[in-house]
């Protein structure tokens, strides 16, 4: 019988998977952070092509070059790949917010914070979309079904992303700038209810131009910060503004 050789072609393709084979036969274990950063990557850009509802975890291994066993063990799904999403989402918005100046005028670190959170959407798109995702009325309704559980929305008061907006509303309480009448907490939903509306509008593409954007964001802001002045510091506001 004939004995069949491999052609050069043949020879040179076996040889070169031979050479990437790691010793021992199996593959190199990626580090859990890196892989992480590659699921959460991947996941981030069908956010932005599909949605949450579009992300297929059979696609999204590829994509991170991960089995789906390895992503039902970290994750236990679509939904704990979700969740996973929605922590980092936080996580950097509050990473953005605590990069705000809290010294010197405690009024101009409440404005920057406003900023800070409009930047925020506009780089993270994708994770701005999940976050607000959960504040829609289907989420609420879902999470009534279990009485004892807070809605998603009710969540975000207890993320690390509110506690700058809760200091600094304190500080403004405490050197009069802003009213004592009405609870910090009181003031922290009625500013982020106003930035996360105005931001949602830009990022829908409700405006025009960026311009507008922008003048939009600081004029209703700025507005609804005034509401809650102290009557010490409007009188010294009108004063400053006829002299």
């Amino acid at each position: 019988m004939r004995r069949q050789t491999m052609s050069d072609t043949e020879l040179q393709e076996s040889t070169e998977k031979l050479e990437k084979k790691p010793k021992g036969g199996r593959q190199k274990r990626r580090p859990a952070e890196e892989q992480r950063r590659a699921l959460l990557d991947a996941a981030t850009q069908m956010l932005l092509t599909s949605g949450p509802d579009g992300i297929s975890l059979r696609k999204l291994a590829k994509e991170a070059g991960l089995t789906t066993m390895a992503i039902y063990t970290q994750y236990g799904g679509k939904d704990g790949v979700l969740h996973a999403l929605y922590e980092e989402a936080f996580l950097r918005l509050a990473l953005k917010q605590e990069a705000v100046s809290n010294e010197g005028d405690p009024l101009n670190w409440l404005r920057q914070l406003g900023r800070a959170y409009r930047a925020f959407a506009i780089e993270n798109p994708a994770y701005f979309a999940l976050m607000i995702r959960i504040t829609e009325p289907q989420a609420a309704d879902n999470a009534r079904t279990d009485p004892q559980q807070p809605t998603p929305a009710r969540e975000i008061a207890a993320q690390r992303s509110f506690q700058s907006l809760l200091a600094a509303i304190t500080a403004c309480q405490e050197t009069d700038i802003l009213r004592t009448d009405v609870s910090t907490q009181e003031i922290a939903d009625a500013l982020w209810a106003v930035v996360n509306g105005l931001t949602s509008l830009e990022m829908a593409g409700y405006y025009a131009t960026v311009e507008d954007a922008e003048s939009r964001f600081a004029l209703t802001a700025g507005i609804l910060i005034e509401g809650f002045y102290s009557k010490n510091f409007r009188a010294l506001a009108e004063h400053n503004l006829e002299s």
